[in-house]
């Protein structure tokens, strides 16, 4: 048996005591009844939704484990029906009222490396029905959605909410054999700060990602070749940074192709420019597993720090580095490589470039203690890659867009409404906190 459920106050109030609910969660519901709570809320948000702009990625849980922490350090455990999650909060069911304020610690399962502890706090809490509130929590710091969902890149499915195109900046290839879809392309990223290559043909752009690139568009169609062809060939030359197929072809015969390629993400044609922003978003802001290679890459020096002029000389000797490094591989000279990735690797974390000191530790191991190991391909093309993807200065963090009217950020938490617009349920299976 349970005490009858009590408002939780950040400050003072009803005593709280550990949970004592062998319930999934404090509603006692799970199934059928729960999922029917689920729906209604989610058919309600949508006007919100959409005025947010925000991407809201359901994560039905019977039960998810938090606990609320009072002042004085006085905790209570208890296990919630998730809704939904964001990189910067949670929305979950509850059986009473928690105030606006009230610390948090949420419990969630990371994909690898099990139980992970987020805090919290409530940013609001409403009344849904008879004993149900929506609660909302905004986390103190983001997470990666990645960490807890198994998302399918290739369902269009991205994690970055609000875009300002001002915040995109790097250099990025786009590979499509017709001009006008180069210029489409262009023109839909033209207020952003983005350095645009172009490709025609699959090999001009294998050998124009092969000196280092922030990011890849790829179209998938072509006269000689595919866009899967060239994601294929790029992973096997060891080019690293994340790469995006578009196609008009949306059978699941051509996205199990993409799939199996290793694309990062996938845009239905004709490309939408909010999905555009955000696709790009999600690597070049928020970033991913195969995002190493990907530029610009600055110093981690802070700012006016008396190395900085040093960094910036780092810079412009990667440049060339990157040059001799691929005319060493073409005459198979390992210890002149091995020369390289020494003198690079030495000073790299001092001057702020730890992950380039990384793959040239990587690019030494891969050719072994014999003199004439040949070096691992993939090894070479990281290395080279990340080189040319060296920027001088240090990147100033990007300002927060300011929510739009509406926008749920502000007082009310971004989880209030929960999840809401339609072409973004993208719902994780119900299933038990572990």
């Amino acid at each position: 048996m349970t005490s009858p459920a009590r408002p939780i106050r950040p400050g003072g109030g009803a005593k709280i005591v550990a949970s004592t609910n062998a319930r999934a969660n404090t509603l006692g519901l799970r199934g059928a009844e729960l999922n029917a709570i689920h729906e209604r809320l989610d058919m309600g948000s949508t006007g919100a939704a959409a005025r947010r702009q925000s991407a809201r990625l359901a994560f039905r849980h019977d039960s998810i484990a938090i606990e609320v922490i009072q002042p004085g350090g006085m905790q209570t455990h208890l296990n919630v029906a998730c809704r939904n999650l964001s990189r910067s909060g949670m929305g979950f069911l509850h059986s009473s009222y928690v105030h606006e304020g009230t610390p948090v610690v949420v419990s969630l399962r990371h994909r690898t490396e099990g139980p992970v502890r987020v805090p919290g706090k409530v940013v609001r809490c409403r009344h849904v029905t008879r004993h149900v509130h929506d609660v909302g929590v905004r986390f103190d710091t983001p997470v990666n959605i990645k960490d807890f969902m198994d998302l399918d890149p290739l369902k269009q499915t991205f994690t970055c909410e609000i875009v300002d195109p001002k915040h995109l900046e790097g250099t990025v290839l786009v590979v499509a054999e017709y001009k006008i879809e180069q210029s489409c392309v262009r023109s839909m990223l033209a207020d952003t700060a983005l350095q645009f290559i172009c490709a025609s043909t699959v090999e001009e752009g294998l050998e124009r990602a092969r000196k280092g690139v922030g990011l890849i568009i790829c179209d998938d169609v072509f006269e000689a070749g595919s866009g899967v062809e060239f994601v294929t060939k790029a992973r096997a030359a060891g080019i690293r940074c994340p790469m995006v197929l578009m196609s008009a072809d949306i059978s699941k015969a051509s996205l199990d192709q993409f799939r199996k390629a290793e694309a990062d993400a996938f845009l239905a044609k004709p490309l939408r420019q909010d999905l555009l922003l955000r696709a790009l978003a999600e690597f070049l802001l928020v970033g991913g597993e195969k995002s190493e290679s990907s530029s610009p890459l600055h110093t981690s020096l802070p700012a006016g720090s008396p190395m900085a002029e040093l960094a910036d000389e780092f810079v412009d000797d990667l440049a060339d580095v990157a040059d001799q490094v691929e005319g060493l591989v073409a005459k198979n000279d390992s210890p002149g490589i091995r020369r390289l990735a020494l003198r690079v690797g030495g000073p790299a974390s001092a001057l702020g470039f730890d992950p380039i000191a990384k793959v040239a530790a990587r690019l030494i191991a891969s050719l072994g203690s014999s003199k004439d190991a040949p070096p691992s391909a993939m090894a070479v093309n990281t290395f080279v890659s990340m080189c040319r993807s060296a920027m001088k200065g240090v990147k100033a963090p990007p300002t927060p867009a300011a929510p739009a009217e509406g926008d749920a950020h502000a007082k009310d938490g971004e989880h209030a409404a929960g999840h809401g617009a339609a072409d973004e349920k993208a719902h994780a299976p119900v299933a038990k906190a572990a």
